[in-house]
């Protein structure tokens, strides 16, 4: 059985998220923080809902993983992070942090004692709607319905933002957004990757250029930017190197993403190796000279990993990572779309197959324990 509430103790500094039901990047956010704090000798524990994956398991240290376990109805959710965030405040321990915009909503329905809050993405970058999609035509009944909710959604994560002790987000370009609908300054704190900066110059193979994608397959993600831009990039007649597409991830869109992948002509040039280990994914890294990430997202922390890996970048311009990756040969941002990332691929191909471009040094990134450590200096635990 999992931990109880009762396992928390008056000493634990208590990390919130509301659900754990895939590892992914806000995972790996939260255990760099406990890392840090474990480095730093300060007890402290995660507390959710759910933790469907095991979190613990993905922890090189004993990390305790407290479960509320409420029945499966919204007030019984609301009601136990309350009676938690009570017991935690009458303990006299650290203040909690909470963990998304899910949290701030929940926290100002229900929360009468002190927390913390970091938000990660507002719900302009939870809800994706494909820019071809047609309008659903709901009944008036529904419409008003919606309509209701996301009164009392805003007006709820609005209270939960301005009660917050601390307010931490990504972005100045988040923390504009949430002023804006809020009302409330959040402090930019800029993630670090895991790992660290490459030594040296890779040691890569010159031809083909290797270009990687790794992500989750789905429509926000974008991928079928990628295989339009290639087929348009080789319709144009412009002469390119010679390259080759690696697409590490499953979804949804995957039987999708292939079909359209041989519609276009790309056949073997495009290899899809779904979900991929670890080792595999690091094989990939090594063996890649360019990173592709056209999704619209609050951050981007794959872009930061793959620069340490002195891999160069073609990004958009509406992932909030390019706030720091301005000015450096390493990375191409793509504005106007579609056709906007298909110009900034051509680019980067060509910039790649110089001579000494992969020798050139990175630019300055941040670290995974920096960003820690000012985040725990900021929350003054």
């Amino acid at each position: 059985m999992p931990p109880a509430p009762e396992a928390l103790a008056a000493t634990d500094t208590v990390v919130f998220q509301p659900e754990f039901v895939e590892f992914g990047g806000e995972e790996r956010v939260i255990l760099s923080l406990c890392r840090e704090l474990q480095a730093q000798g300060k007890p402290h524990a995660v507390l959710c809902y759910r933790d469907a994956i095991g979190l613990a398991q993905y922890a090189e240290w004993p990390l305790k993983v407290v479960q509320l376990a409420p029945a499966a109805n919204p007030m019984a959710r609301l009601l136990s992070l309350r009676r938690c965030l009570r017991r935690i405040a009458s303990q006299g321990g650290p203040v909690p942090v909470l963990f998304n915009i899910q949290s701030a909503y929940h926290a100002g329905l229900g929360a009468d004692a002190p927390f913390h809050l970091r938000i990660p993405d507002t719900y302009s970058l939870l809800t994706y709607v494909p820019p071809a999609g047609m309008p659903v035509r709901a009944a008036l009944a529904r419409k008003i319905k919606n309509l209701a909710s996301r009164a009392v959604q805003h007006m709820a994560t609005r209270r939960g933002i301005q009660r917050a002790r601390s307010l931490v987000t990504n972005t100045a370009a988040l923390r504009d957004e949430m002023h804006t609908l809020y009302g409330r300054a959040a402090e930019v704190i800029y993630l670090g990757g895991f790992g660290a900066p490459m030594a040296g110059a890779p040691q890569r193979s010159t031809a083909p250029i290797e270009l990687l994608s790794v992500s989750r397959l789905q429509a926000s993600k974008r991928i079928d930017w990628i295989l339009q831009a290639l087929a348009a990039i080789r319709a144009s007649g412009v002469p390119c190197a010679p390259w080759r597409l690696h697409i590490a991830g499953g979804g949804p869109d995957a039987d999708a993403l292939q079909a359209l992948s041989a519609s276009l002509g790309l056949g073997a040039q495009v290899v899809f190796h779904g979900f991929v280990s670890d080792a595999d994914l690091q094989a990939l890294y090594a063996r890649s000279h360019v990173f592709l990430m056209p999704a619209k997202q609050g951050y981007g922390l794959p872009a930061i990993e793959a620069l340490y890996q002195k891999m160069a970048l073609v990004v958009s311009d509406e992932s909030g990572v390019v706030e720091i990756l301005h000015n450096t040969p390493w990375v191409a941002v793509a504005q106007g779309g579609q056709a906007g990332f298909a110009r900034a691929l051509g680019d980067m191909l060509a910039r790649v197959a110089q001579p000494g471009f992969f020798e050139q040094p990175l630019p300055a990134l941040p670290m995974e324990k920096s960003w820690a450590m000012q985040f725990i200096k900021h929350l003054q635990w």
